[in-house]
């Protein structure tokens, strides 16, 4: 694409293919990267390979997301031997990969310890990959998605980054959840331009529905052009729930090509 660069997330996204084969199909639809939140299934080795042999580099990858129900471990404090078992699986996969970021992912949890849990986790992370150039990536995810979910608001996902002040942690930024947390476009960009700083990561899906992008409301083209004018430069991904085979959903693209 001329004006955007575009990552695939195949945890929504050719879905109807094998891994390996999803990020050919991937290449193979135009996409400059890919994402992945469950890279666990294949060997890091066979990932770096296909990744080298499409030239196309896997942009993100998530940790696990733990147990059913958890969806993700590094808050709960009860599970820390867990989320640094997580964490150091990760951190193998992307080093092999050379991935840019991993998304720490904070589970369900009320307890008032999480805050602390997670910001312990992130350092640990961060340990892990010194000698690397990988960044850690937290996310904002709507309640209504995810009841109970700790990392669920613009102002957490601002005081954790403040709490462990380093450069390599930032956000990933999904205008999905992002609209259900703040009510509104117009809302949606006063938080990124609160946030924009430590926005490492843009991803998008139509709203409310998540599907195919063009079943919006709204130009996303649009709005990413003002995103960029605030200065953000990454890639926008595409994390939607394609309403037929994914092939089939792409007409969207085209929006992004003038």
């Amino acid at each position: 694409m001329k004006s955007y660069c575009l990552s695939a997330n195949l945890g929504y996204l050719f879905t109807e293919y094998e891994l390996i084969e999803a990020i050919v199909r991937s290449s193979e639809a135009g996409f400059q990267a890919v994402e992945c939140q469950r890279p666990y299934v294949c060997s890091p080795y066979d990932l770096r390979r296909v990744c080298e042999d499409e030239a196309i580099p896997m942009l993100a990858i998530n940790t696990s997301k733990g147990e059913k129900g958890q969806f993700g471990l590094s808050a709960l404090r009860d599970a820390t031997s867990q989320a640094k078992q997580a964490i150091d699986r990760a951190v193998e996969y992307a080093k092999e990969i050379n991935v840019q970021y991993i998304h720490i992912m904070s589970g369900i949890t009320s307890d008032s310890s999480a805050f602390d849990t997670l910001c312990q986790n992130i350092d640990y992370a961060l340990e892990k990959l010194e000698d690397t150039d990988v960044k850690i990536i937290i996310e904002p995810i709507n309640s209504y998605s995810v009841p109970g979910y700790f990392m669920s608001s613009v102002q957490r996902a601002r005081d954790v980054i403040e709490k462990i002040n380093s450069d390599r942690v930032g956000i990933m930024f999904d205008c999905f959840h992002m609209l259900h947390i703040t009510g509104s476009k117009k809302s949606l960009f006063k938080a990124f331009k609160y946030l924009k700083q430590d926005i490492f990561h843009i991803q998008f899906a139509s709203f409310p529905d998540r599907n195919e992008p063009n079943k919006n409301s709204f130009s996303y083209p649009l709005l990413f052009n003002r995103f960029k004018e605030e200065g953000y430069s990454g890639y926008f991904g595409a994390e939607y729930q394609p309403t037929g085979h994914t092939e089939d959903t792409l007409e969207w693209m085209r929006d992004f090509q003038a």
